[in-house]
Formats: C-alpha cells, structure tokens, sequence
C-alpha cells in the first residue's frame, strides 16, 4: 500500500473525489475520513471525538500510515465510534525503550482499554514485528504493561492487490485475559491476573496460553464492534474456495510444522491429516452454521474442547461415510452417569471424571502426530494439531462444483505422505487419464437409459473413480442435456480392503466434490449386500498383485465361488491379481467394458493358475487392445505390466457353452456335422479356418475327427510330439510295465495304445479348436472378428519417460512424480492421450475407443512406432504341443530361409539336458553348443569351416 496505489484504494472503498480531497462519510454518524492530496494529508474525524496525540501518522511520509489509515476505516465501518479510537498513545515502554506509541488505542462503551493495533506493512515488516513477539513479547507486550486492563493486542498490516482489486491484509490477534475454562484445567498453570511485569506476561501467553493467536476476530461480517474473536464460526463466511496457490504452498507449510515439531513420522502424519479432512468435510456438511472444526483461540476455547469436537466429528464420518463403528464417549455421557446423586459431586464422582479425561485423551487419540502417554504429550500434541487445524479452518473443502485444485492439492499430499505396501502401487495420475479416456463412454452414455454402474474394486486413493467422474460429468450435458451428474457418482463404486486408504478415497471424492460416490472399506474378492454379480457396466482398476497368503483371509464358502480355487495347491499362493481377474468377470454385466493393469506375467506365466485365468478371459471376454507400459511406470519397482482393455461377451447363452458343446458335437458327428454345414449354427467352416491356420491338411485332421488315428497325420510335426509326449506319461510307462498289459498279443497291446492315444489327441485338439474358435468370434462386426489392437511402450527408458509424459524423481524437496511439459497433468504431451480432448484423433485413446466402437481403426502415422493390429488366433501359439494359451504380442512374421539342409528341430539332433556354468570343465572332449540364457552368450567347441565360435 503506498501513494502510487492509494487512489484506487479510495476507490475501491467508495470514497468520493473532490478535486485532489477524497472523502468517505459512515452511515453510523455524521463522521467521516478524507485524504488531501495536495496538502498531503490525512484527515481523521477529531471533532468527533477520534484523538490524535501526534501528527506523525497523519501525513503522506510512511507507508505504514496508510495501513494506519486503512485500519481506522475498517473500525469506523464496522461501528466503532470516534470517540473510542485514539492515534499514537504515548508509554514509557516496559523492557528498557525510552518510550513508544501504539498506532491504535480502541476502547469500549465504557472507556476503558479494550484493543490495541500495531500496524506495520505488508510482509517482511510484518513477519519482522512477529517473530519479535514470539520471541519476548516485542512491542505489542510492551504495551499491555501500560494499559493493564486492555483485553486484545493486535499486529496488523495490509495492501492493495492490483491483480485482484481488492485489499489483503495479515492479522495476530492476542487475548491478554484470562481464560477460565483453561485455568480451570491446568490450576497451577501461569495467569494473566498475577502477572506483575512484561516478562511474566509473556510467560503466561508462552506457557499457559502456548503462544497462542488468531488470524481473524475484529473485521470479518459476522463479528460486531466491540467483540474481538468469536465462539461461532460459519461455513459461509469464515471459509473460502481453494485455489491453485495453495497446492504446494499448503504442502511446504504442512512439512515446516512436522520439522519445527520434530514429527518424523510422515505416513503417520498423512493418515492424521486425512483422519481431519474427514473430520473438516463432516462438519462443513452437518454444522455449516457452528464450525466445530475451528480453533477459536484461548479466549473461547481449549485444547480438551477442541479434541473433543473432532472426536465426535470422526466417528459421524466413519460411521456415515465408511460404515464404520468408532466409540466416542462426551463429558455429557459421563455427566449423565452421575445422575442419581442430588447432593454435591463428591471426591469419587471427581476421581473418576479425572481418569475418564486421562483414558479419552491421554491414549489412543486418532489425531496423534506425537505418541501421547501422558498429558505433557497430550498438550505437546494439540500445539501441533492447532497449527494444522489453523492451516485449513479457512478453507473449503466441500463444494457442489468440481473443485480440480484441490483434488490435485491432495494429490500432492498424497504422492508425498503413503508409503505403498506389498503388491500395492498406486497408479499415476496420467495412466489413470489414458485408462479412462478409452473407454467407450459416449457410446455406452448413448445406449444406456440408467446411469452407468462404475466400479474399482482396488480402489487405493480413488484415483480411477475421480478420473471417470471428471471424464463423465463433462460428457452428460452434449449427450444426455444432463447438468448435474450426482446421479452418476451415486452409481460409482469403490473397494478397498485397507481402511486407510478406503478413508483417503472417500476424502478424495469430497475433494472433487463428489460426495455421492460409495466407498466400501471390505476385501473385494468377498461377496459384499452392495456389490451384486453381473451388474457392472465398467471396471477400472489396478488390483494387487503377488500378495502372501490372501487366501487365508477368505472363509471356504467364498473360496469355492472361484474356479481357480481348484488349482491352489499351496494356501500361501501368492497370485492375487488372477483371482481378482475371475472376480471381474463376476461382477461385470453382459456389454460392460474394463480397463485394468495387470502384471505382464499374466500373459506368459505358464503354471495353472495363470493358464486357467487366461482360459477365463478368452472364454467371457472381447479382446480390444492390450498396452504394454514399461519399466518406468511405477517408478523404482521397475515392474512390467500391461493394461487389459476388454468387453465382456453379451450372448447368452454365452459363446463359451455354446462353443464347447459344438466343438464336442464336431468330434463325435463329424459326418453329419459336415453333410449339414453345422446345421442352423452353419459353423463347420471354423475347422477348416483353424487347419489353414496351423498347416495341417484338412483331409487328414478330418479322419481325427472321425475317431481314427492316420498314420500321414501322426507323420506331421506337431502330431509326432504329442506321441513323444503320450509316451513319456507315467500312466502309459507303467501300462507297458503291468502283467496284464504284457499277457496280451502285440495287436491287442498296440490297440490299446492306440485306444488311448486317440483319447489323448482328442482332447488336446478340442482344447485348440475351442480357443480357435472364440478367437473367430472376438469384437466380432458384421460376421468379422476385430482385430486387437497392441500398444508398446519404447524400450529405452528416456523415450519411455516421453511416452508415458511425466518420470520419477528422487530428488530433495521434488521426490515422487513429475510432469513433462509443465506444473500440472494437463500440460504433459504424450501420445497416449490428451489431457484437454478426449477426442483427439491423434493419440492411443481415440484408436482404441474407434476398435470398441466397431469403427474403422486410422493409427496416425506417428503411433505406428506404438500402435500395431493382429487378430487373436495370431496372438496364442496353436502350433506348439504345450497349448498354455500364453500371448505372444511381438509381431506375427514368417520368414523363409534359403538353404540345402533340411529344416529340423533343435531337440531332434542334439540333447539339451545340461544346466551348467563351466560347459568346458562339463563336457571335456564332448562337442557342445552353450548358451547363457540370462544374458544371450553363445559359445561352442565344433569346428565349422569358416569359424571358430557363435
């Protein structure tokens, strides 16, 4: 505030212009303020009683006089009369000064001293004159030493914001009485009333009063003249909208309190300060007209108070919003207890209040930012909680519009406060951006009456349910003319088993102001009332993975509703992500789409359980595109996975019953299966597909499913290892060993055989022909299978970083995510998606929104590099013995060699049987090829003409 500014200050307080006098009159009296600008002057209301001891304040020579003068217009428009307010008193000052004058003296209807206000600048002067008051008491103490009866002192400054047009200002008010209800917990502790000095003064405030100050009690609309602070605080007036200053800014001023108090425990800090949000979001929907979640400072308020109020807060939100049954017993159930004794409250009835006090707030307290034990730690403690609480009481955290900002303020605390446990990585802000931003919202939004059931059945911090509500409510109003899509967040689900982060997600969605969004705190492979099989219209998720011992946490009944159940031979199996595969199959309706991360093992692993959980998805899903994210994603766990984009099938009966009985009926009738084209399924065509497929003559794969065994189909390759394979069984190597099996003439015993191996390639070519022919069937458009669309991230780790658009940094002070391209998600360029378009064209998202919609796929020439296609039945290997349905996403080529030697198999001329690392010192005189496997070395001891090593 100087003289450059001054007019517009005027003006922006409705002074009136008179030539170079700008004057202001207060409709509480004939009084008024005025400012010459020729003669440099500022006039106050002296006739009016308002006294001026010195004239230093009342011309244009400070800076600070114009905070004086801004100061003294607020106390006039507020109701204080010029005859209460006096400029400059003059004291002989207490700690050693020649003396010192106040800038404002303030007294009340009775005369008497009531408020004084040191005015400094804007700032740095500020922040000067206050640290020098937390130190000993400053100016501001000095003062109270000479007007003992006066109540509040007051350190104020103020400036004009040209960006804003409108005036900022900084206050530290302090109560210099007594507060009763303090005194009347802590009676040894240091008082106001036997103080006798300013350094005893300062050790009440210090000591009992814990340095203790406001921002706010004199000027705000809801506080009249003459009252200084206030018990009652509303959500209206004395809060306000989150802006975009206050992400890392609230974040640095949360980690400045933990240092100064020494709290190490940052996880455990998060957990508290999410524990408040919850407390904070109660109260400003339940007590919008009496904020409990409020410091009111010594003067009204106390520390016992103050826990008490949150509390209660606490167990409303956990019971409410997380179904959750937190004990909280009042002062008043414990008064209530007494109720039968009439006469004065004796030495046990006090006893017994004494050790209630000591076990509500001395233990166990859920706003611990310190362990407290005892009431020293207790009283440490509320210092700590109070600045917090101070942080956010003037802050809004619940809103009936999206509020991005602060959904992205606790982003920031959260990327910087949880430490992820086993399995558990919580996904980046962009994958979650891409994830969402190709799934087929529009069309689904378009072909859907009923809103659209969402859920996350890993939902951690709610990261996808906050992206799809974001996503959703700007699609509504083009497609459905709906404004308010609270409809739609009633129908969006989320899951997780860990209650503290179940508590961060439902913070989360109160954050983005979506508070409509249901958050179960349960284990979500267990059936829960609210989530019903079948009745999911879209899944998004990053489950868990590689968790010990989960299953031992589900009761049997709920075991057995998993088929993959069956294959665990180990209770301590640790493959949680395929259980919670099954389970999304569950619970997704016929049509539903899913975007969900899975480690790459699932495509490749070849054990049971990963071989039957792959049976499950090609069984009941559409395969639309898989995207493989690379080693960067997830920072330092360098873990590979990729993102399954698919749609579970609508037929039903579903195309798995119906596929299996045909592929049964094709090898028991195949005459009449082929004589009628399949009959009114006209399906016999697939056969003929599948062995043009895998190169096997149709005539003679046709006398296998007759029921014969040809001896030119045993001749092939593929057939001859299913033979070496029969004949390594154990069951048939301890046939040929039985007495009985040797008795027979060498033509019953080869009929035997041949009974057996007919069953045993029976089988094995229905288990392909039936994943052949749902391949046939995937996305299918117009009688077409669509093909899959695979996505690659680049190898290299810089060029994945540019692909993904944001890398990790371990850097001091920066540690956890950082964008690409500026501050926020919405800066980064990425290829994966645009952050500001869902309908960009030019990125993966739109390319695989066009392949769930049936549309014609355009990949942009610069994602060829990421984006290939390749139908299904390319994907699984139908040409080796060990069919494992495992999926191969590198590009399907076939090259030809030119040579005169014959090509044959590797196992058909040398034998692998040998593991070791000194094949020299192995093998001696012995010929040998030896290849690392772990790092690609090749070497050997033949001698080839023309070399001497591979």
């Amino acid at each position: 505030m100087n003289l450059d500014n001054l007019k517009d200050l005027l003006l922006f307080l409705n002074f009136t212009q008179h030539q170079n006098v700008f004057t202001k009159k207060f409709s509480s009296g004939d009084h008024s303020l005025s400012i010459d600008f020729e003669k440099k002057q500022i006039i106050y209301p002296e006739a009016y009683g308002l006294k001026v001891n010195e004239r230093q304040t009342c011309n244009f020579s400070s800076n600070e006089n114009f905070v004086v003068f801004e100061c003294v217009h607020r106390l006039l428009e507020k109701g204080y009369k010029p005859e209460h307010i006096e400029l400059e008193p003059k004291w002989k000052l207490g700690h050693g000064a020649s003396g010192g004058r106040a800038d404002i003296l303030v007294k009340n209807h009775q005369n008497q001293p009531f408020l004084i206000i040191e005015c400094k600048t804007f700032d740095r002067e500020f922040n000067k004159a206050w640290k020098e008051t937390l130190e000993d008491g400053g100016q501001l103490f000095s003062y109270v030493e000479q007007e003992k009866s006066v109540e509040f002192v007051c350190l104020y400054a103020s400036q004009w914001n040209e960006t804003d047009k409108k005036i900022d200002d900084q206050q530290r008010i302090i109560s210099v009485k007594d507060n009763p209800i303090i005194l009347k917990d802590l009676p040894d502790a240091l008082n106001y009333s036997n103080a006798k000095n300013v350094k005893e003064r300062f050790k009440v405030w210090k000591d009992t009063y814990q340095l203790e100050a406001t921002e706010k009690g004199i000027f705000e609309d809801n506080i009249q003249a003459y009252q200084i602070g206030k018990d009652k605080y509303t959500l209206a007036i004395d809060t306000q909208p989150i802006n975009s200053m206050n992400i890392k800014g609230k974040y640095h001023e949360f980690r400045t309190i933990l240092r100064k108090h020494n709290v190490s425990r940052r996880e455990n800090a998060f957990e508290v300060l999410v524990n408040l949000f919850l407390c904070k979001i109660v109260d400003e929907t339940q007590n919008p007209e009496d904020l409990h979640f409020y410091w009111k400072g010594m003067a009204y308020d106390s520390y016992f108070d103050l826990v008490d109020r949150l509390q209660k807060l606490y167990k409303i939100g956990m019971q409410q919003f997380l179904q959750q049954d937190i004990i909280y017993v009042s002062q008043d159930d414990i008064d209530g207890a007494f109720w039968a004794i009439k006469q004065k409250p004796n030495a046990t009835e006090q006893r017994i209040k004494e050790l209630f006090q000591q076990l509500k707030f001395y233990k166990g307290l859920d706003f611990e930012f310190i362990k407290v034990s005892n009431k020293e730690k207790f009283e440490k403690n509320a210092k700590i909680l109070i600045e917090i609480i101070q942080m956010w009481q003037g802050l809004r955290l619940t809103s009936t519009e999206e509020n991005q900002f602060l959904g992205d303020m606790f982003e920031y605390f959260l990327d910087n406060g949880i430490k992820q446990s086993e399995g558990q990585f919580f996904t980046p802000i962009p994958i979650c951006k891409f994830i969402v931003s190709a799934l087929p919202l529009e069309s689904m939004l378009q072909q859907h009456s009923e809103p659209l059931k969402v859920i996350d059945y890993a939902c951690g911090s709610g990261h996808f349910l906050n992206e799809y509500g974001s996503q959703v409510s700007k699609l509504l109003k083009p497609i459905k003319d709906i404004d308010e899509p609270n409809s739609y967040y009633a129908q969006t689900y989320g899951i997780e088993k860990e209650d503290r982060l179940a508590k961060v997600s439902k913070v989360a969605s109160f954050m983005y102001g979506r508070n409509e969004v249901n958050i179960i705190d349960a284990d979500a492979l267990i059936s829960h009332e609210n989530i019903k099989p079948e009745s999911f219209d879209v899944l998004v998720a990053n489950p868990p993975f590689a968790v010990e011992d989960f299953l031992q946490t589900i009761d049997e009944v709920e075991r057995e509703k998993f088929k993959l159940f069956n294959l665990v031979n180990n209770p301590s199996n640790n493959n949680i992500q395929c259980f919670f595969l099954e389970r999304a199959q569950q619970l997704l309706a016929p049509d539903s789409v899913m975007g969900v991360i899975v480690p790459s093992s699932i495509l490749s692993n070849s054990d049971s359980i990963h071989i039957a959980t792959r049976e499950i998805l090609l069984q009941h899903f559409d395969f639309l595109s898989i995207v493989e994210l690379g080693s960067q994603t997830f920072g330092k766990t360098g873990t590979n996975t990729v993102v399954l984009f698919l749609r579970r099938k609508a037929q039903r009966p579903e195309q798995a019953v119906q596929f299996r009985n045909r592929v049964n009926n094709f090898f028991a009738d195949w005459k009449n299966e082929k004589a009628s084209s399949g009959g009114a399924y006209l399906d016999t065509k697939v056969v003929e597909k599948y062995c043009q497929h895998t190169q096997i003559d149709f005539a003679l794969y046709e006398t296998l499913l007759k029921g014969e065994l040809n001896a030119d189909l045993l001749a092939i390759d593929i057939f001859k290892d299913y033979q070496a394979d029969f004949n390594k069984q154990a069951e048939i190597v301890n046939l040929k060993k039985q007495k009985q099996f040797k008795a027979k003439t060498e033509t019953e015993q080869q009929a035997e055989l041949d009974k057996r191996l007919l069953y045993y390639l029976t089988n094995i070519e229905k288990d392909k022909l039936y994943y052949f022919m749902l391949t046939q069937y995937n996305a299918e458009v117009d009688n077409k299978a669509r093909p899959l669309l695979v996505v690659k991230s680049p190898s290299d780790n810089k060029e994945q970083k540019k692909f993904l658009g944001y890398e990790w940094s371990s850097a001091k002070g920066n540690e956890g995510l950082s964008y690409l391209g500026g501050d926020t998600v919405f800066d980064i360029n990425t290829p994966l998606f645009d952050p500001k378009n869902r309908e960009n064209s030019e990125k993966i998202s739109y390319v695989i929104r066009q392949n769930f919609n049936g549309e014609q796929v355009n990949i942009p020439e610069h994602l060829t590099p990421f984006v290939s296609q390749v139908y299904l039945h390319d994907v699984l290997d139908f040409s080796r013995k060990e069919f494992n349905k495992a999926f191969n996403l590198s590009a399907q080529s076939k090259v030809e060699i030119e040579t005169k030697w014959d090509l044959v198999k590797l196992p058909d001329v040398v034998e692998i049987n040998k593991v070791t690392k000194n094949p020299e010192k192995e093998f001696g005189e012995e010929r040998f090829i030896y290849i690392d496997i772990s790092s690609g070395l090749c070497c050997t001891n033949l001698s080839v003409k023309g070399f001497s090593a591979i």
